[in-house]
């Protein structure tokens, strides 16, 4: 009888390959992932991860979505401590060697790989989306001048931007001061006005 994904056994070996890919992507970037390093961590055989993913594009775009993080995703309560509080747990994230890898992969392949782009771009785009929701919120309660919607990419740039540059540029881990820091000048120009 013919395997397809919804056999329980191709779905099992399916997600032990992608665990391994992504080991394999943290320690050693995307140069390290090859159908034999998966197999070899995943202990399968090759046969087995070929079958899944016949090219290592393929392969290499399925490790990256599934260790993909969305970049934001806040609650509904108070805006300020609703990104602080997801931020510093995305750079918790962030301050993992997996997401290094996953980032700057994504970051550099999206230049000439438009499914890796489209997964770039998704993932900045339910941050928008996220954000332009939790924004206009804030300004119903009073917490933000109107108009802030408009600006969701720019303020979105404010935030991540730093945070990125830090882990990724400069190798810094960042704590919670600098999130907050970061979140706070990014709001100051949407404070209500006294």
């Amino acid at each position: 009888m013919p395997r397809t994904n919804d056999d329980p056994r191709a779905r099992r070996s399916r997600a032990t390959a992608l665990a391994a890919a992504t080991e394999l992507l943290a320690e050693g970037g995307p140069g390290h992932l090859t159908h034999a390093a998966v197999a070899a961590r995943a202990k399968m055989g090759r046969a087995t991860v070929y079958r899944h993913w016949p090219d290592l594009r393929a392969l290499l775009l399925d490790t990256l979505t599934t260790a993909a993080h969305p970049m934001l995703t806040l609650g509904h309560g108070p805006v300020r401590d609703e990104l602080v509080t997801h931020l510093q747990q995305q750079a918790d994230w962030l301050n993992q060697p997996v997401s290094a890898s996953v980032i700057a992969t994504v970051m550099e392949r999206a230049e000439r790989d438009p499914d890796v782009r489209s997964l770039r771009d998704e993932m900045f785009t339910r941050a928008d989306e996220h954000l332009t929701d939790a924004l206009a919120a804030a300004v119903a309660r009073g917490e933000l001048r109107a108009g802030i919607e408009e600006h969701t990419r720019d303020l979105a740039s404010r935030i991540l931007g730093p945070l990125l540059f830090l882990r990724l540029m400069l190798g810094a881990q960042p704590d919670r001061e600098t999130v907050a820091d970061t979140v706070d000048a990014a709001l100051a120009a949407w404070q209500p006005h006294p």
